[in-house]
Protein backbone atom coordinates (compact mmCIF):
# COMPACT_ATOMS: atom_id res chain seq x y z
CA UNK A 1 0.00 0.00 0.00
CA UNK A 2 2.57 2.33 1.22
CA UNK A 3 5.18 1.68 -2.28
CA UNK A 4 1.65 1.75 -4.29
CA UNK A 5 1.17 5.37 -2.87
CA UNK A 6 4.98 6.98 -3.21
CA UNK A 7 3.98 5.61 -7.43
CA UNK A 8 1.31 8.06 -7.02
CA UNK A 9 2.58 10.80 -5.74
CA UNK A 10 5.77 9.99 -8.53
CA UNK A 11 3.53 9.63 -10.95
CA UNK A 12 1.25 12.83 -10.29
CA UNK A 13 4.82 15.25 -9.48
CA UNK A 14 6.21 14.48 -12.95
CA UNK A 15 2.99 15.05 -14.46
CA UNK A 16 3.66 18.67 -14.61
CA UNK A 17 7.00 20.07 -15.27
CA UNK A 18 6.28 22.99 -13.21
CA UNK A 19 5.07 20.86 -10.41
CA UNK A 20 8.08 18.96 -10.98
CA UNK A 21 10.49 21.71 -10.51
CA UNK A 22 9.04 22.85 -7.48
CA UNK A 23 9.19 19.25 -5.88
CA UNK A 24 12.26 17.77 -6.79
CA UNK A 25 14.48 19.14 -4.37
CA UNK A 26 12.28 18.67 -1.03
CA UNK A 27 13.49 15.65 1.82
CA UNK A 28 12.45 12.42 0.60
CA UNK A 29 10.61 12.07 4.28
CA UNK A 30 8.57 14.62 2.95
CA UNK A 31 7.59 13.63 -0.49
CA UNK A 32 6.49 10.03 1.32
CA UNK A 33 3.77 11.81 3.67
CA UNK A 34 1.74 13.59 0.83
CA UNK A 35 -0.97 11.99 -0.90
CA UNK A 36 -2.51 12.07 -4.31
CA UNK A 37 -6.26 13.42 -4.25
CA UNK A 38 -8.94 13.92 -7.31
CA UNK A 39 -11.87 16.03 -6.81
CA UNK A 40 -14.98 16.58 -9.83
CA UNK A 41 -15.33 19.98 -10.20
CA UNK A 42 -16.91 21.89 -7.40
CA UNK A 43 -16.06 19.24 -5.05
CA UNK A 44 -12.94 20.97 -3.26
CA UNK A 45 -14.15 23.64 -1.50
CA UNK A 46 -11.85 25.28 1.29
CA UNK A 47 -13.88 28.00 3.20
CA UNK A 48 -12.85 31.82 4.17
CA UNK A 49 -12.19 31.81 7.74
CA UNK A 50 -11.81 28.74 8.31
CA UNK A 51 -9.05 26.46 9.34
CA UNK A 52 -7.59 23.08 7.41
CA UNK A 53 -4.54 21.29 8.17
CA UNK A 54 -3.05 20.50 5.02
CA UNK A 55 -1.15 22.43 2.13
CA UNK A 56 -2.22 21.47 -1.48
CA UNK A 57 -0.49 22.22 -4.61
CA UNK A 58 -2.53 21.65 -7.64
CA UNK A 59 -0.93 19.44 -10.32
CA UNK A 60 -3.73 19.47 -13.06
CA UNK A 61 -7.10 21.45 -13.65
CA UNK A 62 -8.35 25.18 -11.88
CA UNK A 63 -9.51 26.74 -8.57
CA UNK A 64 -11.46 29.76 -7.96
CA UNK A 65 -10.15 31.90 -4.95
CA UNK A 66 -13.09 34.39 -4.06
CA UNK A 67 -14.31 36.61 -1.19
CA UNK A 68 -17.77 36.45 -0.41
CA UNK A 69 -19.27 39.60 1.44
CA UNK A 70 -21.65 39.21 4.10
CA UNK A 71 -23.88 40.47 1.33
CA UNK A 72 -23.33 37.33 -0.75
CA UNK A 73 -21.54 39.34 -2.99
CA UNK A 74 -18.75 37.29 -4.16
CA UNK A 75 -15.42 39.30 -5.59
CA UNK A 76 -12.61 36.81 -7.44
CA UNK A 77 -9.21 37.07 -6.60
CA UNK A 78 -7.09 35.02 -8.85
CA UNK A 79 -7.93 32.03 -10.82
CA UNK A 80 -4.52 28.94 -10.19
CA UNK A 81 -3.84 26.52 -12.65
CA UNK A 82 -1.08 23.63 -12.24
CA UNK A 83 1.96 24.55 -10.03
CA UNK A 84 0.27 26.43 -7.66
CA UNK A 85 -0.22 26.08 -4.23
CA UNK A 86 -3.44 26.18 -2.24
CA UNK A 87 -3.23 27.36 1.74
CA UNK A 88 0.55 27.96 1.94
CA UNK A 89 0.33 31.26 3.34
CA UNK A 90 -2.15 30.17 6.01
CA UNK A 91 0.36 27.23 6.78
CA UNK A 92 2.87 29.38 7.48
CA UNK A 93 1.45 31.57 9.73
CA UNK A 94 -0.89 29.38 11.10
CA UNK A 95 -4.11 31.39 10.73
CA UNK A 96 -7.79 30.74 9.10
CA UNK A 97 -7.80 30.81 5.33
CA UNK A 98 -8.35 34.54 4.21
CA UNK A 99 -10.61 33.57 1.09
CA UNK A 100 -11.96 30.89 -0.46
CA UNK A 101 -11.23 28.31 -3.02
CA UNK A 102 -13.27 26.03 -5.04
CA UNK A 103 -12.01 24.13 -8.38
CA UNK A 104 -13.41 25.18 -11.64
CA UNK A 105 -12.74 21.97 -13.06
CA UNK A 106 -11.74 18.70 -12.54
CA UNK A 107 -8.34 18.50 -10.43
CA UNK A 108 -5.86 16.89 -9.16
CA UNK A 109 -3.22 18.17 -5.96
CA UNK A 110 -1.26 16.97 -3.93
CA UNK A 111 -2.33 16.84 0.12
CA UNK A 112 0.62 18.01 2.38
CA UNK A 113 -0.02 18.20 6.04
CA UNK A 114 0.79 22.01 7.10
CA UNK A 115 3.50 20.59 9.68
CA UNK A 116 5.21 19.07 6.82
CA UNK A 117 5.43 21.72 4.28
CA UNK A 118 6.20 24.42 6.80
CA UNK A 119 9.45 21.82 7.45
CA UNK A 120 10.04 21.14 4.07
CA UNK A 121 10.26 24.95 3.70
CA UNK A 122 13.11 25.59 6.19
CA UNK A 123 14.85 22.55 5.05
CA UNK A 124 15.09 23.19 1.26
CA UNK A 125 16.79 26.52 0.90
CA UNK A 126 15.82 26.09 -3.20
CA UNK A 127 11.99 25.50 -2.60
CA UNK A 128 11.82 28.55 -0.15
CA UNK A 129 13.36 30.95 -2.20
CA UNK A 130 10.83 29.77 -5.31
CA UNK A 131 7.96 29.99 -2.30
CA UNK A 132 8.94 33.77 -1.64
CA UNK A 133 8.83 34.54 -5.85
CA UNK A 134 6.08 33.00 -6.08
CA UNK A 135 4.31 34.78 -3.08
CA UNK A 136 5.62 37.63 -4.28
CA UNK A 137 4.04 37.40 -7.96
CA UNK A 138 0.53 36.44 -6.17
CA UNK A 139 0.71 39.73 -4.04
CA UNK A 140 1.60 41.83 -7.21
CA UNK A 141 -0.69 40.34 -8.97
CA UNK A 142 -3.52 40.35 -6.80
CA UNK A 143 -2.35 44.40 -6.21
CA UNK A 144 -2.87 44.85 -10.06
CA UNK A 145 -5.97 43.04 -10.41
CA UNK A 146 -7.43 45.66 -7.22
CA UNK A 147 -6.23 48.32 -8.68
CA UNK A 148 -7.96 47.00 -12.08
CA UNK A 149 -11.54 46.79 -10.13
CA UNK A 150 -11.09 50.15 -8.16
CA UNK A 151 -10.40 52.51 -10.99
CA UNK A 152 -11.95 51.12 -14.20
CA UNK A 153 -15.35 50.32 -15.39
CA UNK A 154 -16.79 46.80 -16.33
CA UNK A 155 -16.33 47.46 -20.53
CA UNK A 156 -12.57 48.56 -19.83
CA UNK A 157 -12.18 45.99 -17.46
CA UNK A 158 -13.64 43.32 -20.14
CA UNK A 159 -11.42 44.63 -22.76
CA UNK A 160 -8.69 44.79 -20.81
CA UNK A 161 -8.64 41.04 -20.23
CA UNK A 162 -10.21 40.09 -23.71
CA UNK A 163 -6.48 41.65 -25.15
CA UNK A 164 -4.44 40.19 -22.61
CA UNK A 165 -6.20 36.53 -23.63
CA UNK A 166 -5.57 37.37 -27.04
CA UNK A 167 -1.89 38.71 -26.60
CA UNK A 168 -1.22 35.34 -24.36
CA UNK A 169 -3.01 33.05 -27.36
CA UNK A 170 -5.87 32.13 -24.07
CA UNK A 171 -9.24 31.04 -25.15
CA UNK A 172 -11.70 33.68 -24.19
CA UNK A 173 -15.28 32.16 -22.82
CA UNK A 174 -17.64 33.79 -20.54
CA UNK A 175 -17.03 32.00 -17.94
CA UNK A 176 -13.17 33.23 -17.77
CA UNK A 177 -14.37 36.60 -18.35
CA UNK A 178 -16.56 36.07 -15.15
CA UNK A 179 -13.90 35.07 -13.17
CA UNK A 180 -11.65 37.87 -14.05
CA UNK A 181 -14.32 40.81 -14.11
CA UNK A 182 -15.66 42.34 -11.19
CA UNK A 183 -19.47 42.86 -12.40
CA UNK A 184 -22.52 40.44 -12.79
CA UNK A 185 -22.62 38.05 -15.36
CA UNK A 186 -25.56 40.59 -16.65
CA UNK A 187 -23.61 43.07 -17.17
CA UNK A 188 -20.99 40.81 -18.67
CA UNK A 189 -23.36 39.74 -21.06
CA UNK A 190 -24.69 43.32 -21.94
CA UNK A 191 -21.00 44.59 -22.70
CA UNK A 192 -20.26 41.65 -24.65
CA UNK A 193 -23.29 42.74 -26.89
CA UNK A 194 -22.39 45.77 -27.12
CA UNK A 195 -18.76 45.03 -28.84
CA UNK A 196 -20.50 42.61 -30.70
CA UNK A 197 -22.67 44.82 -31.91
CA UNK A 198 -20.10 47.56 -33.37
CA UNK A 199 -17.94 44.30 -34.42
CA UNK A 200 -15.04 44.64 -32.41
CA UNK A 201 -16.04 40.77 -31.46
CA UNK A 202 -17.37 37.92 -32.23
CA UNK A 203 -18.85 35.26 -30.72
CA UNK A 204 -19.25 31.81 -31.65
CA UNK A 205 -21.15 29.76 -29.13
CA UNK A 206 -19.03 29.85 -25.82
CA UNK A 207 -15.89 31.61 -27.68
CA UNK A 208 -15.19 34.87 -27.78
CA UNK A 209 -12.63 36.20 -30.52
CA UNK A 210 -11.43 39.87 -31.04
CA UNK A 211 -11.92 41.01 -35.17
CA UNK A 212 -10.95 44.70 -34.24
CA UNK A 213 -8.13 45.10 -32.08
CA UNK A 214 -7.49 48.77 -32.48
CA UNK A 215 -11.39 50.03 -31.81
CA UNK A 216 -11.02 47.51 -28.79
CA UNK A 217 -7.54 49.31 -27.81
CA UNK A 218 -9.29 52.65 -28.08
CA UNK A 219 -12.23 51.63 -26.07
CA UNK A 220 -9.98 50.44 -22.76
CA UNK A 221 -7.75 53.67 -23.45
CA UNK A 222 -10.71 56.25 -23.28
CA UNK A 223 -13.73 54.92 -21.50
CA UNK A 224 -14.45 56.53 -18.43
Amino acid sequence: MILLNINEVYKAINSNERVRQLVKTAPLNIIEQMEVKKFDTKQFVLHQGERYQNTYLLVNGRVKVFLNSPSGKQVVLDVYDSGMFLGEQEAIINRPYSASIINISPITVLSIRNSDFVEWSHRDHRFADRLIHNLSEQIYHLTKRMECYSMHSALQQIGLFLLYCANEHISITRERINYEVDTSYRNINRVLKKLADINVIQINRSIIKITDFQTLQQIVETED
